[in-house]
């Protein structure tokens, strides 16, 4: 009773979000609401809010989240990944230590917002398990869910939790921290340079005696760094290709499990598959005369986006560092049912040079370069702003616009989820903008399709 005016509010919104012709409202499906217990779940928030949706004309676009709420930028609710999870991924892995499936930092922190990449397959039957109970529960709502997304990360995104609160001083615009300091990665990063140098003596050829006698993640991450010995030597191009395959594995094979369960023959066999990378714009450099310099790249580097190994940073041409992580998903779209996969992405509504020159961020081009870099691997693209509260500057909307694939303009994006859907109603400037870029989007439709979703975090 003491929620009956937001939920009044939350029926004014979807009356508005219809009128200005928004396709759909997308929401996290959390994991620790839905599955306090193993196997006993309760779905009656869920019934009730889709029903909201469903009923008032909108389509439901729903996120697996199998990450923790609490703790980013805008959250307002905690709801944390079941606690039972962590024992039942530690006993898997026959460890003692309730945290042995969590990340831990080069600080030596452990982070409960995700399950860590690498005791993905202790917890993959948990996510399997999950998709089939939602497909079992809302087989008979399938028309009016267009896609479903797979939480990746932290935040529901395809990265590590590189700048989130558990560390000191690593948000924005910090370079962020190294999340692969559990017992789990380090045995992981000791194997996979095993099989690639043959042995520890191979190894220590390679890397030489500094890095090559003790075969394990940076003990000292800031001279790591100071050094340039991420890029300068043949043991930090290593470390990164292993980092960042970690987490594409990872992905793939949560991304692969829901192919298997929205698959063929299954209610949500129509369904798009939804899942998103971060863009981590900072640090990532500046323009001068035109040219983009560019900048130490740390940010995307700790959370696993890009890697030192690819001599790619400087060239269009050869992606900025996204062609292997972009590419590497987009080997799915050839499984079963990987024509239905779609690839999410953030920050379309900054400007380069936002902040100044302290945060060393180019968003605008990001954008592009993640667009250009899925059109050419075959993934379609939709987008996402960043941050709610830009979304009453004029400026923000004309960015956003511009990124889409409409006639007349070189966007790459097929759809746009707006966060949230509070902020997209809240100001007039905001509403008058929706409403002209739906008019704009319909002139081109030649049916309905989910173009525009608005985005409400539970709560």
């Amino acid at each position: 009773p003491g929620r009956l005016h937001e939920w009044e509010s939350f029926q004014g919104h979807l009356k508005e979000a219809k009128r200005l012709r928004i396709d759909g409202v997308s929401t996290d499906v959390w994991w620790g609401l839905i599955e306090p217990k193993p196997n006993q779940f309760n779905w009656g928030y869920y019934d009730h809010l889709s029903g909201k949706i469903i009923s008032n004309g909108l389509k439901w676009v729903p996120i697996m989240g199998f990450h923790a709420c609490g703790g980013n930028v805008g959250d307002t609710v905690n709801v944390p990944v079941p606690t039972w999870v962590w024992s039942h991924v530690a006993g898997k892995m026959g460890s003692n230590n309730p945290d042995a499936g969590k990340y831990v930092s080069e600080q030596g922190n452990t982070n409960h917002e995700y399950v860590q990449a690498w005791s993905t397959d202790h917890a993959l039957p948990l996510y399997k398990n999950v998709m089939t109970a939602f497909q079992n529960q809302y087989a008979g709502k399938a028309n009016h869910i267009p896609e479903i997304n797979i939480s990746l990360g932290p935040a529901g995104e395809a990265r590590y939790p590189s700048y989130n609160s558990h560390d000191r001083d690593t948000g924005w615009p910090n370079r962020g921290a190294l999340q692969c300091y559990s017992e789990a990665a380090i045995n992981s990063f000791r194997q996979w340079a095993l099989e690639k140098y043959g042995d520890e003596s191979g190894v220590k050829r390679v890397w030489g005696a500094e890095y090559g006698t003790d075969i394990a993640p940076p003990r000292d991450v800031d001279s790591f760094y100071r050094n340039n010995h991420h890029q300068q030597t043949q043991y930090g191009r290593d470390f990164f290709d292993w980092y960042s395959n970690s987490l594409i594995d990872h992905g793939k094979k949560v991304l692969g499990t829901s192919l298997e369960v929205f698959g063929s023959g299954a209610p949500f066999e129509r369904s798009e598959i939804g899942f998103k990378l971060p863009g981590v714009h900072w640090r990532m450099g500046y323009r001068q005369n035109g040219q983009i310099v560019v900048g130490d790249r740390l940010a995307e580097l700790n959370a696993g986006l890009i890697r030192t190994s690819s001599n790619d940073w400087h060239s269009d041409d050869l992606g900025r560092g996204y062609r292997p992580i972009i590419r590497s998903f987009a080997e799915l779209t050839q499984k079963p049912g990987g024509d239905r996969l779609v690839l999410h992405f953030t920050c379309l509504e900054l400007a380069d040079g936002v902040d100044g020159a302290k945060a060393n961020s180019l968003p605008y081009s990001l954008a592009r370069w993640v667009g250009q870099e899925a059109r050419l691997a075959g993934l379609p693209l939709k987008g996402e702003n960043a941050l709610g509260w830009n979304l009453p500057n004029a400026a923000a909307w004309q960015s956003m616009s511009g990124h889409l694939d409409l006639p007349g303009q070189k966007g790459q994006y097929r759809g746009l989820t707006l966060l949230r859907l509070s902020d997209v109603l809240g100001t007039e400037t905001a509403r008058w903008h929706i409403d002209a870029l739906m008019k704009n989007i319909n002139r081109f439709r030649k049916q309905p399709t989910e173009s525009v979703d608005s985005k409400k975090t539970a709560g």
